[in-house]
């Protein structure tokens, strides 16, 4: 048996433009602690604690420019994931949990980009919907032999809920499949999500849906990896009166790893700023982002990142940030 530990803490200080009254710099933190526990020295029981004050401004969570790295949990410690992953054979392996996200129970993930998190609408491999990062508990499995990785799993959002529970008509249930392809310098994979958001009216819900997807990775001799991804979503229900419509996302992205000197890595990303709607008049908002993550010691990076969400109807929204990560 062993027990390790993996930390990472992050702090954020930036601001941005035209967000009305919102345009202050901001100094934010957010702090994961990861227990790693084997039993077999190949099995994973996974426990990790997080926290963090990102609040409700434009870098948050949730804010006109969400970061990846944003959490907000009043300065709280929480658990943020719990569970086991455990082989069962000798190609394919297990994962059930309490508190278990979409990509942990993923054979592959279909993108190096971002090698340092900016944006966070930049982190779906261009498939927001289908790589819908859907946490509560969950199980799945994963079978990986050769070049080829098959996932099969299920996330239950309310299963905490004895009113909603586990795969039931009234808790949103996520289940998702992944098949991928795994060669010498690339991955490419398709993936399957369909959603019932818990919706039991059979009225339009955004969360009621079916999503498809496909992304791929290149790696170049010079080390240049090239990233790119497309996703599909299709809402059991339309509503245009509410926006609840077929959508289309998309993301390119570029990492050169060791720019300008070894450790270091620029990075240039660019795709949908939401779900793209055949709409008249819509604007089909994109977003861009560059950063340089620069390595100064074996435990702390330093990246500074500049970047620009458009908005549909409405002033662009840019701005920049430093993050600088410790890892112990």
């Amino acid at each position: 048996n062993y027990l390790s530990s993996k930390n990472i803490s992050s702090f954020v200080i930036g601001g941005v433009d035209e967000v009305a009254n919102s345009e202050a710099v901001t100094f934010t933190y957010d702090t994961k602690l990861d227990l790693d526990s084997s039993f077999t020295g190949e099995d994973l029981l996974k426990t990790r604690i997080r926290s963090g004050n990102f609040g409700s401004g434009p870098l948050s969570a949730s804010g006109a420019a969400a970061l990846e790295v944003a959490s907000s949990t009043g300065d709280a410690l929480q658990i943020d994931r719990a569970y086991y992953q455990f082989p069962v054979g000798e190609s394919l392996t297990a994962t059930v949990g309490a508190k278990v996200r979409q990509d942990d129970m993923l054979g592959v993930w279909p993108s190096s980009y971002p090698s340092d998190s900016v944006l966070d609408v930049l982190t779906y491999a261009g498939a927001n919907a289908a790589y819908s990062l859907a946490e509560g508990a969950g199980a799945g499995i994963t079978y990986a032999k050769d070049n080829l990785s098959a996932s099969l799993l299920f996330v239950s959002d309310e299963a905490t809920d004895a009113s909603q529970g586990l795969l039931t008509d009234q808790g949103s249930d996520d289940l998702t499949a992944q098949v991928a392809w795994i060669g010498d310098n690339f991955t490419v994979a398709a993936a399957y999500t369909t959603s019932d958001g818990g919706n039991t009216t059979g009225n339009a819900d955004a969360a009621d849906f079916d999503a498809w997807g496909i992304s791929a990775q290149y790696d170049l001799d010079n080390g240049i990896s090239l990233n790119a991804g497309m996703g599909w979503k299709t809402p059991e229900e339309e509503s245009d009166a509410s926006n609840i419509e077929d959508e289309n996302t998309w993301s390119v992205g570029l990492v050169w790893s060791d720019f300008g000197a070894t450790g270091n890595a620029l990075g240039f990303g660019i795709g949908t700023a939401e779900g793209h709607r055949d709409d008249s008049g819509y604007d089909d908002p994109l977003v861009y982002e560059i950063y340089y993550s620069m390595s100064v010691s074996d435990n702390v990076t330093v990246t500074p990142s500049f970047f620009t969400v458009e908005k549909d109807g409405s002033d662009d929204v840019t701005g920049g940030l430093v993050k600088t990560t410790f890892r112990f």
